[in-house]
């Protein structure tokens, strides 16, 4: 979206003393239409105007510079300079147009008009420092509540004398006061210009000059008066403010002094109120946080320790249903290898989840070693493939295939890692592929990266639970009714594979169109 540029005091200076020259120049054809018609005075006034409307237009439009002081006084003087040469080539055009009884026929002459015009570019320089103070003034009271409030008291003081002002203008007998010399037959124009320039805009400029004269005597006084007025009330709310800082900061013990009764009191009152609700919340929160701290080292320790401890009788218990299996008897019943065997197997399932508990329960306290080297993860991605490819079609015919270029970067990995991280969601993806589906596992290299994909043609993980699928032991509600086995570990302990070499892991998936687990592995 464009931002709207402001008008004023926005022009380039060649476009602002050309905008100036072009009015003033308007002006002096006005004034040439009235020669004849309108008294000398007339015409000194309309001189004056012509000078002051010009100078004022160039002072609102000429943009502000920007540096140091130097070089923005540098630019004030030379557009000054520039605007004074305008003024004067003005005189020059004028009579090259033969309108020269502009300045021939008013009763200062042309050498009071040439002088008034070359006067315009000081007069711009100073009201340029009067608009730089104006300037400085908003943005201070803008900043700062105390001159705000003594912005705001000046602001009364100057609209009195305005409106005093325009009622001495409304009693001034500027009528009675016109030229008496005849107007000529110049119209009800010349009359309203005439009234204009010769006794409308003369009682104004006294009217203007009598108001800044007044203001200049009373605005100190005032402005000290406001100033102290104001510092009462905006020291306590700056105290008000250092201690809501200090608050912020961590420092809360930090209060405010009340002082005094009114409204700002009130406030420092229950802001201190709420500070010490905030102070005794907060060691309350402490506390709780301490004791829910203790209670899950407590935790990872008591699932580390179980875990541990369950590996070796577990490991045992198999390894004998195993050298029974392989020394079975034909004597013996086939009803009971065929136990054995399930038990073989659901054996095989529990050292699994030991494992991974284990495994978790490791990173998680930060125990988990890592031996993290350059290596090549093609071969790692295409001997997972081929191990479960066999598999993923005799278990549930689903086809497991490999994009696997070469050439790519080596990536900083535990090749070991790796592997768990890449069983775990090809089986992960096989389990939730209907049969005739696909799982497909592609690499390639990125800037800072070693990305691998597994994606399959499965059922989708629903909207909800895409959140909650690195969780441990979360399975959503469809999972727990297509599925037996698992117990939610395997995405938890991939993200933490993922994570503790330094990468990432992201999912993407829909209800009937399966879903894509991106890995990106940092380049070695």
């Amino acid at each position: 979206m464009i931002a709207r540029r402001s008008f004023w005091v926005a022009a380039p200076p060649i476009e602002a003393v050309a905008e100036a020259w072009l009015i003033g120049l308007l002006a002096a054809f006005a004034l040439s239409r009235l020669v004849g018609s309108v008294t000398p005075n007339v015409l000194n006034n309309g001189m004056l105007l012509l000078c002051g409307l010009s100078g004022i237009w160039a002072v609102l439009r000429a943009r502000l510079p920007k540096g140091g002081l130097v070089r923005q006084v540098t630019y004030e003087v030379v557009i000054g300079m520039a605007l004074t040469a305008a003024m004067l080539m003005l005189r020059l055009v004028v009579r090259t147009l033969d309108v020269e009884a502009v300045w021939s026929k008013s009763s200062w002459g042309s050498g009071v008009a040439s002088a008034l015009l070359a006067a315009t570019g000081l007069g711009y320089t100073v009201t340029r420092v009067g608009l730089r103070i104006w300037l400085a003034w908003d943005g201070l009271r803008r900043r700062r509540l105390l001159w705000s409030l003594t912005h705001a008291h000046l602001l009364v003081v100057v609209l009195a004398g305005v409106l005093g002002g325009i009622g001495l203008f409304a009693l001034s007998p500027y009528a009675r006061n016109a030229a008496a010399a005849p107007m000529g037959n110049g119209g009800l124009w010349v009359r309203l210009v005439s009234d204009l320039l010769l006794t409308i805009f003369p009682t104004v400029g006294v009217i203007a000059i009598f108001i800044g004269v007044a203001l200049a005597i009373v605005l100190p006084p005032s402005a000290l008066f406001s100033f102290l007025v104001a510092r009462q009330t905006t020291r306590r709310l700056e105290a008000l403010a250092a201690t809501a800082k200090a608050v912020r900061g961590g420092d809360y013990r930090a209060r405010v002094p009340v002082v005094g009764e009114d409204e700002v009191a009130h406030l420092q009152a229950d802001f201190n109120a709420m500070a010490d609700e905030l102070a005794h919340t907060l060691d309350d929160l402490k506390i709780q946080r301490d004791t829910v701290t203790r209670l899950l080292e407590a935790r990872r320790q008591m699932i580390a320790n179980v875990s541990h401890e369950l590996r070796t009788p577990v490991a045992t218990v198999r390894a004998m249903l195993e050298a029974g299996l392989a020394h079975r008897d034909d004597a013996a019943p086939a009803a009971i290898w065929r136990d054995l065997e399930v038990m073989d197997g659901e054996l095989a399932r529990l050292q699994g989840l030991i494992d991974d508990l284990f495994l978790l329960a490791r990173a998680e306290a930060g125990g988990l070693q890592l031996d993290c080297r350059p290596a090549d993860v093609t071969p790692v991605v295409r001997r997972m493939v081929d191990a479960l490819a066999p598999l993923a079609w005799q278990a549930g015919r689903v086809e497991v295939v490999a994009d696997l270029p070469a050439g790519l970067p080596p990536a900083g990995v535990d090749e070991e890692r790796l592997g768990q991280i890449l069983s775990n969601l090809l089986r992960n993806a096989v389990r939730h592929t209907e049969p005739g589906g696909i799982v497909a596992v592609s690499l390639r290299a990125e800037p800072q990266a070693v990305v691998f994909e597994v994606r399959d043609t499965g059922t989708g993980i629903p909207a909800e639970d895409l959140p909650h699928i690195w969780e441990r032991f979360y399975r959503g509600e469809g999972e727990r009714v297509r599925n037996g086995d698992g117990a939610g570990l395997g995405l938890a302990l991939v993200k933490e594979l993922a994570e503790a070499m330094g990468g990432s892991v992201v999912v993407e998936s829909a209800i009937g169109r399966g879903s894509c687990f991106t890995v990106r592995l940092p380049r070695a």
